[in-house]
């Protein structure tokens, strides 16, 4: 029990280390700027397709009475959403091209997701632009009437709650208000697992969704009882109050989420040595071991998944990403359905030192320049050795050094 609690104290303060590390601090002040500025587009966005569907029209105001209740503090909400009716209004009145900006402006706040949740990941290479476009869009369009469906459930749960149910405890007014937590964690877990450029395990990526639910939720509830019980801001901010209490808001948000996303990240590298991977020789060795085991995949008619190559190697999905990604570049490894990975060239056609210039001779650093030539030349000469010396394949590598 006892190491248990230090294993859960050394966990916390590594993914301390990480948040800092990662800057998410700064990062939740960009978020909330951005967030800000696309809030107008995505809630015109969100109205619009309710509309266009007659079976969530009835749903514009529970909309705004759902948000009201269990996200924006109660205070700042009802002058909030006075403004933010005016703006919508206005905005239905847009052409074609006006309301394409607006996607755009929308489409701003999740590229600024994307590049954070990036940076939280080590992905080095994100999606193609296209791509990450179109999964955006897939995102602003089909979330509202996600939250339709489950104003749906929630409108006939209440129903039954007040109803010939009413003495079922599963349909009581205490599940009723689980329901947004629940919302919220299955909205945070699909965020964390689809956004990154990068296969994340959905136990890992539930896990930091539960914790940013609660600390979401329990911030929303000491945000309200701190500004129902010290009205002290209105005495400075005035008529204006509301700006900076949900521009606040929003940033405490966003520092919730984005510390689930930091447990969800470090979960599989805390798991994981951390000192493997980390000199250019280490990484050789790790590529080796991944490229032994995908070797075996391939004569068994198999592709490597991330999660087996984690298991059999413990190494982290960051080192393993970082690895896999360079042998992609050079043509060795392709990326196959979902997070399986395919060695293209049988190990016999795959020389040694291939992976000797990829992971610890710097080609960039060896080409004779005017600066510097003669130690450049000799570096040259004893990478030129080593290759030598390294002139196999990985077959007759792995002969003589078999699982």
């Amino acid at each position: 029990m006892q190491k248990n609690w230090h294993n859960l104290l050394d966990f916390m303060r590594f993914v301390a280390r990480r948040f800092k590390q990662d800057r998410c601090v700064q990062v939740a002040a960009s978020l909330a700027f951005t967030t800000l500025l696309s809030l107008v587009p995505l809630v015109t966005i969100a109205l619009a397709l309710f509309s266009a569907f007659p079976v969530f029209e009835d749903f514009s105001a529970q909309i705004k009475v759902y948000l009201l209740s269990n996200l924006v503090p109660e205070v700042a909400g009802k002058i909030i959403t006075g403004y933010m009716q005016q703006f919508v209004e206005s905005a239905a009145r847009l052409t074609a091209v006006g309301i394409g900006f607006l996607a755009l402006t929308a489409m701003t706040m999740m590229l600024t997701i994307d590049h954070a949740f990036n940076v939280i990941w080590r992905v080095a290479r994100p999606r193609p632009l296209l791509k990450r476009l179109l999964i955006y869009w897939a995102v602003l369009t089909l979330a509202p009437l996600l939250v339709g469906a489950s104003l749906s459930l929630t409108s006939w749960l209440v129903g039954l709650s007040m109803g010939y149910a009413k003495h079922i405890p599963v349909f009581g007014m205490g599940a009723l208000k689980i329901l947004p937590v629940l919302f919220t964690t299955l909205a945070f877990a699909l965020l964390f697992e689809l956004v990154p450029n990068r296969h994340v395990p959905r136990a890992h990526a539930l896990i930091g969704a539960v914790v940013a639910a609660v600390v979401f939720e329990s911030m929303n509830r000491l945000f309200g009882h701190y500004i129902s019980n010290f009205p002290t801001y209105k005495l400075v901010y005035g008529a204006f109050a509301s700006v900076p209490i949900f521009l606040l808001w929003i940033y405490l948000s966003w520092l919730a989420i984005l510390l689930g996303a930091v447990i969800a990240a470090s979960l599989s590298y805390w798991q994981t040595p951390i000192t493997q991977g980390q000199s250019p020789a280490a990484r050789l060795l790790d590529a080796l071991r991944v490229l032994r085991i995908m070797a075996q995949g391939l004569q068994e008619g198999r592709v490597s998944t991330l999660a087996e190559l984690s298991r059999a190697l413990h190494l982290s999905y960051d080192a393993l990403d970082e690895i896999l990604s360079r042998l992609a570049e050079a043509g060795l490894v392709c990326k196959a359905e979902k997070s399986g990975w395919l060695l293209l060239r049988d190990a016999g056609h795959v020389r040694a030192a291939e992976l000797l210039r990829l992971f610890v001779l710097d080609a960039g650093v060896l080409q004779a320049g005017a600066e510097d030539a003669a130690l450049r030349q000799w570096l040259a000469d004893c990478a030129a050795l080593l290759e030598q010396g390294a002139d196999m394949s990985l077959r007759e590598l792995f002969a003589r050094s078999p699982a």
